[in-house]
């Protein structure tokens, strides 16, 4: 990996990561709404991003590059179903409300909802999920990651130091600590070490 030198505009890994933050986002939210799909493991089996980024992103994503390869789709089903699946089913509670308040739909989703309707985000008719589930916030920070979007980098720090700093690298930890956890642990470092990235970028805003 080259040297991450300082320029003006911060770390020589900025501008290669900006590219690559709406994707994992996207991922996260995949892997965290459902069991992972075939075309989904197809997909990370093949992901390769241009560097430099974080060393310790970069481990984290060949990990879980490798992960993708060691259990079929009827266990990562299982393993989903035993980390996430219904409340007090579960072993952990995927949502902000329960994590900074151990309730369900509590100040954390009004306080979401809100800044969501200032975002134009609308929740879609057919989720089975309020908004505060870890999935759908990876979804709303891709979609403001994005450049269409006409979101400012401002505007995403203050989003995610609201919404997702508050618990999301706890529960990143937890999934990677998880009993049940196999592949999943994987993700959870990603998650963990995507996220202590995120920190440092969007704290130029």
């Amino acid at each position: 990996m080259r040297p991450m030198t300082k320029s003006s505009n911060g770390p020589a890994w900025f501008a290669p990561y900006a590219k690559i933050r709406a994707d994992s986002y996207v991922m996260l939210a995949s892997l965290l709404g459902q069991p992972p799909s075939e075309n989904l493991l197809k997909v990370l089996q093949n992901l390769q991003w241009e560097k430099p980024i974080p060393e310790r992103v970069d481990r984290a994503l060949k990990a879980l590059r490798e992960a993708s390869y060691d259990y079929p789709l009827s266990a990562l089903k299982e393993e989903y179903g035993k980390l996430f699946v219904g409340l007090g089913c579960g072993e952990l509670v995927p949502y902000a409300s329960w994590y900074r308040e151990k309730k369900i739909q509590s100040l954390p989703l009004v306080s979401l909802r809100s800044d969501l309707i200032d975002l134009g985000i609308v929740r879609q008719a057919d989720s089975g999920e309020p908004e505060d589930h870890a999935s759908a916030l990876c979804e709303c920070m891709a979609l403001i990651s994005q450049k269409p979007n006409g979101t400012d980098r401002a505007t995403q720090a203050k989003f995610f130091q609201q919404h997702v700093a508050p618990w999301m690298t706890t529960f990143f930890e937890d999934i990677a600590s998880a009993k049940s956890a196999q592949f999943y642990r994987a993700v959870g470092i990603f998650g963990r070490r995507f996220l202590e990235a995120e920190v440092e970028y969007l704290k130029q805003g």
